[in-house]
């Protein structure tokens, strides 16, 4: 499987998307405020999504979404 990053964080109602290539679907997807708070608390960083993603990005993106749902 392979997945693409759809984001803009330097906006004021910044997004992100972890999409799946082939069907399209987005299967991590964070706006405005609760993108925000991951920046603050320092769960993500812009810095991280400066050069092309890696696959060990992606994957941490889905434990953090998987880690937060279960709370």
């Amino acid at each position: 499987m392979t997945f693409l990053i759809d984001a803009w964080l330097e906006r004021s109602n910044p997004y992100l998307k972890v999409i799946h290539r082939s069907t399209g679907v987005p299967v991590v997807s964070w706006h405005g405020e609760t993108l925000l708070k991951k920046f603050q608390s320092g769960s993500i960083c812009a810095e991280d999504f400066e050069e092309t993603p890696s696959q060990e990005l992606i994957k941490e993106l889905f434990l953090l979404d998987c880690l937060e749902q279960e709370v």
